[in-house]
């Protein structure tokens, strides 16, 4: 036969409550990061060949360079 204790004492929510915080600060984060490279890839998408060549990038190459090789 097994015991099961329950813990009513709340120490388990505090230090849940302590890591909402920080979770919520990496998805603004990572919100914030999506933004600004969608963004990054609008602006290079909408420069011309002779441009794109002047930075020593293809238009095929955007999407790698602003997300990298992972997406």
């Amino acid at each position: 036969m097994t015991t099961t204790t329950i813990d009513r004492s709340g120490r388990g929510r505090s230090s849940l409550l302590r890591q909402v915080p920080a979770f919520a600060g990496r998805i603004v984060r990572g919100l914030v990061d999506y933004a600004a490279r969608s963004r990054a890839e609008q602006q290079l998408e909408a420069l011309d060949e002779r441009l794109l060549r002047d930075i020593g990038i293809s238009r095929n190459d955007i999407h790698r360079m602003v997300w990298g090789d992972g997406r």
